[in-house]
């Protein structure tokens, strides 16, 4: 709706730039059923004043967040290590999280939702937790390595090594890292201590990450 409205020119636009309705970021598939509001933005996703103008995601970033466990998707617990991941995330790149949702370890629902995060909502980053020990449930690296177009090694490489810093069995987590379209995704461990380390170990790299996505 919103691109027969506005023309072919909007629809590229939102395509690289944050869109605000009220000051309220709006999803890629929201555009068709939001309302119009009172205030709309867009906001560019190019900083600085150099001759090389830099892309700045740091207060950009708009993250997806997906917690992979049986138990928490049946109710069984409460599911702590999305909300300590979102608190590491915010708090060290100030970033937006738009997007949360906790499933099963079955392969094809991880599939399906990350390939909806990519590609229709096209958040700028995607963080997944659970899923990767070596449990026959254990599933999240084969899902993300599924959609992924490109994978970026380094980062799993990363989170190992800091890892290992604490306990031996890091060695034993098996996390990927790469690129869908222009979505930057991201496999975390499931437990709390786990993932927010990980997290801590790779965060500032995260934008310059997702900004090279975005190019």
């Amino acid at each position: 709706m919103a691109d027969q409205l506005f023309g072919p020119e909007f629809a590229q636009l939102r395509l690289h730039c944050t869109v605000m309705v009220d000051e309220v970021i709006l999803l890629q598939s929201e555009f068709s059923t939001a309302s119009a509001g009172s205030e709309l933005a867009i906001l560019p996703p190019v900083s600085g004043g150099s001759d090389h103008a830099t892309v700045d995601y740091t207060s950009l970033l708009r993250v997806a967040v997906l917690t992979v466990s049986d138990r928490a998707s049946a109710g069984e617990y409460e599911d702590l290590t999305g909300p300590a991941v979102e608190a590491v995330l915010t708090g060290g790149l100030a970033a937006t999280v738009v997007l949360r949702a906790v499933v099963p370890d079955e392969r094809s629902e991880i599939v399906k939702v990350l390939i909806r995060w990519c590609d229709v909502d096209q958040v700028d980053l995607v963080l997944t937790n659970g899923g990767t020990g070596l449990a026959p449930r254990d599933v999240t690296p084969e899902a993300t390595r599924e959609v992924l177009d490109v994978e970026a090694p380094g980062i799993g490489e990363l989170m190992r090594s800091v890892g290992l810093q604490h306990t031996a069995f890091a060695a034993l987590s098996r996390q990927y890292a790469g690129r869908r379209g222009k979505t930057f995704l991201l496999n975390l461990p499931g437990s709390v201590a786990g993932a927010t380390e990980s997290l801590e170990a790779v965060i500032q790299i995260l934008p310059h990450a997702c900004a090279t996505a975005r190019s």
